[in-house]
């Protein structure tokens, strides 16, 4: 453990989806699995968006833009890219997971290929001890189909009941509303 909390959170995804009508958008899920297993949470999401690949192409590209698709996001840095094209992203984020919360740092190297992002944290400059997520998009007809996975492994303790039930409950839901947010976005643009 090494970095202090400041608030109360924990990882990727919120937007307002009480805000969005189920009519405003289209997405359906065709896979949305989270578990937390020895101190490490899991996520498998894929999605068919009812937006164009393009559109959701240039969000998912937009680092700076992330706190649009998530409101726990609180602050979003760019520190730099590296020579072979990486990008290194701070973000603050607050997350709960039932009533334990708080403000995670997390500084991610990421790496933009051909219809896809891998963004693997910086465990010393992070309250995560270790994490990747992997985020491709491929178009199917007028919409776009997103696979999102990730594992992270928190670098403070999370009591084990709170992280099964609600962390992975909201970890689960978070990914739903920030690609219900991504959805939205590329439409917009």
């Amino acid at each position: 453990m090494h970095r202090r909390a400041t608030s109360a959170g924990v990882l990727v995804g919120v937007l307002c989806a009480g805000l969005i009508s189920p009519a405003a958008h289209a997405l359906e899920v065709l896979r949305a699995d989270a578990v937390y297993d020895k101190g490490v949470f899991h996520i498998r999401f894929e999605a068919l968006l009812a937006a164009p690949v393009t559109g959701v192409a240039a969000v998912l590209g937009d680092y700076a833009g992330y706190g649009k698709l998530d409101l726990r996001i609180r602050r979003v840095e760019l520190l730099g890219s590296q020579p072979d094209g990486a990008v290194l992203l701070r973000t603050l984020i607050h997350a709960c997971a039932g009533i334990f919360c708080r403000t995670v740092e997390r500084v991610e190297r990421v790496k933009r290929i051909p219809d896809s992002l891998v963004a693997e944290v910086i465990p010393e400059r992070s309250d995560i001890r270790r994490g990747v997520a992997r985020t491709s998009w491929r178009q199917q007809g007028a919409g776009t189909v997103v696979r999102y996975e990730a594992e992270f492994e928190p670098d403070f303790w999370v009591p084990g009941f709170i992280a099964q039930r609600s962390g992975v409950k909201e970890l689960r839901e978070s990914t739903l509303r920030m690609f219900k947010s991504v959805e939205r976005e590329a439409n917009d643009r």
